[in-house]
């Protein structure tokens, strides 16, 4: 990048807010994927008047920009594969309102999930989805990646959260959608599109989110059973039968034992399979449905059943689940985790399938799933300097996208598209439906300057 560009971006945020060094710019290099690209700036707005000079430069000079918040995306999406701007968003990070009465609460971008949740906690409130990064995970990167989260199954992703948003588009032309637009009920719903773009269609500055109500009451489940088929056809019964959980997660033993062997929480190392189950609702209504599910497990022959007496013991059991991704570090340094999603009732053939893709090509696989809603996790772990054992990795990732697509299944429930599934986009959409989305991507970004060579291949 040319020293005046610099020299300009530079009198917009201050010499606080830029970072152009070697060991910088390394830093802003990759996110949670393994995919590392170096941008040649790396930038701090702190206000939406700086992001729309920002993108004014950047549109005039030609230099291309990938926003991110705090960079734990799974897929590649906030790594900078064609070098220039570093848009990081971590400094907007005010909670302008929060309206119990209307069920709303408006923050900037950069405001980490976990902020919001600590915010509303008091007021009764809670923003449903929590991706297991969001403790730093920023609402900003949440609407953009669509993150989901372990109650998935009962409140949906985030799309189904979002009211609104104020976005930047390239250029710096600045646009409101859905209730911060007037008359916005009269419009398309154009904050739907924005909600999962990867940032290839704008920057998101500020979002209006829906508040759900915090349940009176909770109960937490775990139960072990001797094989994964017989976890996920207790998941497929429980839905079945008219029982939406609030979560509904499955832990392989290879996951489990790595769990257990960090945390020394006692789990059971004899288990092929763990079941961690939350139902919410009302108190005079909730242990008439743990009454049915414990039926259900005994139908499909848990080898155990143990109910959380108090929050104590409730936390330890989510302790296990969010620690599941660090804890594999103890087995190889490295890891590809997939978030494919398939029907329901198919969860126990995706799970047999993806242990034999384990044994096929001698790799491990750990297994972990947003069961309730068919959202697979298998991380497939490697060593980095091993070369041929990462070609076996991909080879394997391969098949679980093919096999997922065979099933009416998506390559994605929540991580993105990024660049880590780009080459699987035909596998999984027809011609015409991927040129209408690159139309729609030139429509909004003529100049391709926004996170170009995300989701599609331009």
């Amino acid at each position: 990048m040319q020293q005046s560009v610099i020299s300009k971006l530079k009198s917009i945020v201050g010499k606080e807010d830029i970072l152009t060094s070697k060991i910088s710019r390394e830093v802003y290099s990759y996110d949670s994927s393994p995919f590392i690209f170096e941008p040649d700036v790396v930038l701090f707005p702190e206000s939406l008047e700086e992001v729309v000079e920002i993108l004014q430069i950047a549109e005039k000079d030609a230099v291309p920009v990938v926003p991110r918040g705090a960079g734990t995306c799974l897929s590649g999406g906030a790594v900078p594969l064609n070098g220039g701007i570093s848009l990081v968003l971590t400094k907007m990070t005010k909670i302008l309102e929060v309206d119990t009465v209307n069920e709303t609460a408006l923050v900037e971008a950069g405001v980490p999930n976990l902020t919001l949740q600590k915010e509303l906690q008091p007021v009764g409130f809670m923003f449903a989805p929590d991706p297991a990064s969001q403790k730093v995970a920023t609402i900003g990167g949440n609407v953009a990646e669509c993150a989901g989260g372990i109650k998935g199954v009962k409140y949906g992703v985030t799309k189904d959260h979002v009211l609104g948003l104020e976005i930047v588009l390239a250029g710096g032309t600045v646009i409101h959608t859905g209730a911060l637009a007037p008359a916005e009920r009269f419009t398309p719903d154009l904050t739907g599109i924005f909600s999962g773009s990867e940032g290839t269609f704008g920057v998101i500055t500020k979002c209006l989110v829906k508040l759900t109500k915090n349940p009176e009451a909770v109960r937490t489940m775990m139960a072990v059973f001797g094989s994964l088929d017989q976890a996920g056809e207790a998941v497929s019964t429980i839905i079945a039968r008219g029982i939406i959980p609030t979560t509904l997660e499955i832990m392989d033993k290879n996951q489990l034992r790595a769990v257990d062997d960090f945390l020394h929480l006692g789990f059971p190392r004899e288990a092929e399979a763990v079941l961690l189950l939350e139902v919410d609702g009302y108190e005079v209504e909730i242990d008439r449905q743990v009454d049915t599910i414990s039926g259900i497990f005994q139908e499909k022959q848990a080898s155990s059943v143990q109910r959380a007496r108090d929050d104590a013991e409730r936390e330890k059991l989510w302790l296990a689940r969010r620690s599941g991704n660090g804890a594999l570090g103890r087995i190889k340094p490295a890891y590809m985790v997939q978030d494919v999603t398939v029907p329901r009732h198919k969860l126990p053939e995706m799970l047999r399938f993806v242990s034999e893709m384990s044994n096929k090509y001698n790799i491990i696989i750990t297994q972990m799933a947003h069961a309730g809603d068919g959202n697979l996790h298998p991380h497939l772990l490697y060593e980095p300097n091993d070369t041929e054992e990462y070609e076996r990795v991909e080879k394997a990732s391969r098949e679980i996208f093919q096999k997922a697509i065979d099933m009416e299944g998506t390559l994605t429930g929540e991580h993105g598209i990024g660049l880590e599934k780009l080459p699987f986009m035909k596998m999984q959409f027809t011609q015409a439906d991927l040129n209408f989305m690159e139309k729609v991507k030139r429509a909004l970004d003529p100049n391709l300057s926004l996170n170009r060579g995300k989701v599609l291949e331009l």
